[in-house]
């Protein structure tokens, strides 16, 4: 209970350094860039003034996003070692030092379509690393949990926590990549951060196969249990094909099934996917699929198409997407409905090396072992 307290302060304290940093941060710049230029004026020639006047504003905002990106990741990194070591203070200090990986991401995104309205989705994960916590244990907080999203949604990447209250964010503890035999499972257990408490629990098992030179396949299963929502399960079989050697592009066809007690229904999911890495700063992803539920099976629920454009529009930790997509919905009689989302997302952190353009097909439990 006490480390459960200190993860949740820790939390809240994570939004006031954040705002403090920054603040501190951007005044402490105004106010050394000021002096900066009377002294750049001083010693540069007459004509110096007219080009500054030019560049300068830009350059300020160019320092101004620089330092307060590095603020906030400071402040997730303090956070993460805080409680890492909070956790480990009665360990031999002597103990080598691990790299803490924590990191925030923040994410905006904006979906339009013909025949609906404009749907604005904002969301926080935040993951603390405790690379000294015995049993690989991983802190998690995520601000809107998708669990009890449709199948659709996670399968298409739209996911945004819908089904859950604004403000449902949960916390706890996974026990990350645990392997025994060709198998590899994580495990979460935790609570809803408000009241009524709701505690959760959840299981994912993986396994991933070479059936040929060509071909790798990969099985998940996801059980999860909430409180106040009840049972649910996600089953997924995926198989991966690379078309080029350099595994740049890659096919991905993936066949899905969903139950959620809270619905009582199963939903299906067929979808394929062509991921195309067109440089080191962007990705192209074309995608088809097909929908259905139990409630009425005779009918389709979905079928759409869609391409996404991702890029990296600024250093390491800021992406860009748009996806335009075209889709014959139940809920619309099946009449054609265009749309468009755009994406932006920004991550915070010291030391994990984040690539959100990077696909891959995944290796088997002997291979990674190996590699």
């Amino acid at each position: 209970m006490k480390t459960l307290k200190h993860t949740i302060l820790s939390y809240f304290s994570l939004s006031l350094c954040c705002f403090y940093t920054t603040a501190i941060n951007a005044a402490s710049l105004t106010q050394n860039s000021s002096e900066k230029s009377h002294t750049v004026t001083k010693l540069l020639p007459q004509t110096a003034p007219t080009i500054d006047a030019d560049t300068d504003p830009p350059h300020k905002m160019t320092l101004w996003i620089d330092s307060s990106q590095q603020s906030m990741t400071e402040s997730v990194h303090n956070v993460g070692e805080y409680i890492d070591q909070s956790l480990t203070k009665d360990e031999d200090e002597d103990e080598d030092k691990l790299t803490n990986r924590s990191y925030l991401r923040i994410r905006q995104r904006s979906i339009y379509s013909h025949r609906g309205e404009l749907d604005n989705d904002f969301k926080v994960y935040f993951k603390l690393d405790l690379p000294h916590v015995k049993r690989d244990w991983k802190l998690i907080l995520d601000s809107e949990p998708s669990d009890y999203d449709s199948l659709e949604s996670k399968q298409r990447g739209i996911a945004s926590g819908s089904k859950t209250q604004t403000g449902d964010t949960i916390g706890g503890f996974r026990l990350q990549d645990t392997q025994f035999g060709n198998w590899s499972s994580d495990f979460d257990i935790g609570i809803k951060l408000k009241f009524p408490i709701d505690p959760f629990v959840k299981v994912r098992l993986t396994r991933v196969d070479n059936i040929s030179e060509s071909w790798t396949t990969q099985l998940e299963q996801e059980l999860f249990y909430y409180h106040s929502k009840g049972f649910g399960s996600l089953s997924q079989l995926s198989g991966f094909y690379a078309l080029t050697t350099d595994h740049k592009n890659i096919f991905r066809t993936t066949t899905s099934a969903q139950y959620l007690q809270d619905d009582d229904k199963w939903e299906l999911v067929q979808q394929f996917n062509i991921y195309q890495r067109a440089t080191e700063r962007d990705l192209f992803e074309y995608s088809m699929g097909i929908s259905a539920d139990t409630d009425e099976i005779k009918e389709i629920t979905n079928y759409w198409v869609s391409a996404e454009w991702k890029r990296r529009i600024y250093k390491h930790w800021l992406y860009l997407a748009a996806r335009p997509q075209l889709e014959f919905p139940r809920d619309y009689n099946y009449h054609a409905n265009l749309g468009i989302m755009i994406e932006l997302e920004m991550f915070f952190s010291k030391n994990r090396k984040i690539d959100e353009l990077k696909r891959y097909i995944p290796k088997p439990v002997k291979q990674r072992k190996e590699s």
